[in-house]
């Protein structure tokens, strides 16, 4: 292959590249906002999500979030953002005993769990589903 040719297949790898990550920041971008939902427990089961922003720090999604019951104070704290199966899922200790995993669905829906820790090392799964209820936080 010549050097022209190899140029070429290297600068159309960075554009390809570039268009990839570019399509990942919207996508991630589109988690910005209010969610509200429930998760499935019997006490308190409303919850309330406000995702004020999202950046990309060190090689890894960092979102700024508040959380917590509905109607009741929320807690600021940060979450992070990683792909599986293709599609953002946000991360986050809601608690010492409490961690939560919501993936993007669709633009207008989190769907995921709460993990609740059972004492002995082990974690009870409840499901979670948020709605978006606002595109700004």
């Amino acid at each position: 292959m010549s050097l022209r040719a190899r140029a070429i297949a290297v600068g159309v790898s960075i554009l390809l590249m570039l268009g990839v990550g570019h399509a990942q920041d919207e996508t991630i971008q589109k988690m910005v906002g209010s969610w509200k939902g429930k998760v499935d427990v019997r006490d308190e089961p409303e919850r309330t999500l406000v995702i004020k922003s999202v950046a990309l720090e060190g090689g890894q999604w960092i979102a700024n979030i508040d959380y917590g019951t509905t109607g009741k104070s929320v807690n600021a704290m940060q979450a992070l953002i990683e792909r599986q199966g293709g599609a953002p899922t946000l991360m986050f200790a809601s608690s010492t005993t409490n961690k939560v995993e919501l993936q993007l669905i669709s633009e207008r829906e989190l769907r995921g769990w709460l993990k609740v820790s059972d004492g002995t090392g082990s974690w009870v799964v409840r499901k979670m589903t948020l709605k978006k209820t606002g595109d700004k936080p």
